[in-house]
């Protein structure tokens, strides 16, 4: 097979070309591809809408809207629980400080990396630090939140168009076929339907299982919050790889930080474990 130098030329040059239309228009595409998903999953509960002779228009908004105020009720509970924590955050920057100055002195006193350094001077210097970049996280944090409304909204604008166009985006979508092979694709289309559900309904169980066993243990222990933070470690676990790691080394992180005592981490950290080794055994 004899390849030109003007056949590989173009063939780098779409690719090329395709990856920098993805990088320009990702800010559309990825409610589009959001919208695609939720819109599978909530057509069900959309056409059941329309058995009870709801017109489509309005199905459509009773299912986004009522997926909106679960997520929210959701997010509430979890804010207002944030909002206690975040009053205990200075006493936790004044012992993480404490911590990281005592093992830098500790360490420098060993290997003499810096002559002449002091606890108190360093812990200064954090606190200086920290006071001082404090103003652009919260800037970040502003620029953040408003990119993630605007694509919140118009994942919700482009889910509904899904919805109540779904015949013409369907028939559209078979054209792409040849007309011998439109059944298949209407029964890929239905497949992938039922996987969306399906995996959605399965995550669901397991955040809903693992955050009652991680709040129940953690309750049990005596941490404060057990169930904000266990269903917060039961939620991120559905990361791959590392989301049960973030999961419980932010519990053990709060433990530590919270209790004088260590065996109260350490019950976390070993709890979270035998956790762990029997939801992945099962």
């Amino acid at each position: 097979m004899n390849l030109s130098f003007q056949k590989i030329f173009f063939a780098i040059a779409t690719t090329f070309a395709l990856f920098a239309i993805c990088v320009v228009a990702r800010s559309i595409l990825i409610p589009i591809s959001f919208a695609l998903l939720i819109s599978f999953i909530l057509l069900p509960l959309a056409l059941r809408f329309e058995k009870w002779d709801v017109s489509r228009i309005f199905a459509a908004m009773f299912a986004i809207l009522a997926t909106i105020l679960v997520l929210g009720g959701g997010i509430y509970l979890f804010s207002t629980q944030i909002v206690s924590i975040a009053g205990e955050f200075s006493n936790f920057q004044d012992k993480i400080i404490n911590v990281f100055a005592e093992a830098t002195a500790w360490l420098n006193s060993n290997m003499r990396v810096v002559p002449n350094l002091e606890k108190d001077e360093l812990m200064d210097q954090l606190k200086n630090w920290l006071s001082r970049s404090s103003g652009s996280l919260v800037q970040q944090t502003f620029s953040d939140s408003a990119s993630f409304i605007a694509g919140l909204i118009a994942t919700i604008i482009f889910t509904f168009l899904f919805l109540i166009y779904r015949e013409g985006f369907k028939q559209a979508f078979i054209l792409f076929y040849p007309e011998e092979k439109r059944v298949q694709a209407l029964k890929m289309l239905k497949s992938i339907q039922l996987v969306g559900q399906k995996y959605l309904v399965g995550v669901i169980l397991i955040v809903i299982i693992i955050g009652i066993i991680n709040s129940v243990a953690l309750l049990i222990i005596g941490i404060d919050y057990p169930f904000f933070f266990g269903f917060l470690a039961a939620i991120l676990a559905i990361i791959p790889y590392v989301g049960t790691t973030l999961g419980s080394t932010i519990v053990v992180l709060y433990a530590f930080m919270t209790y004088e005592s260590l065996l109260i981490p350490i019950a976390v950290a070993i709890t979270f474990w035998v956790i762990q080794l029997v939801e992945s055994n099962f």
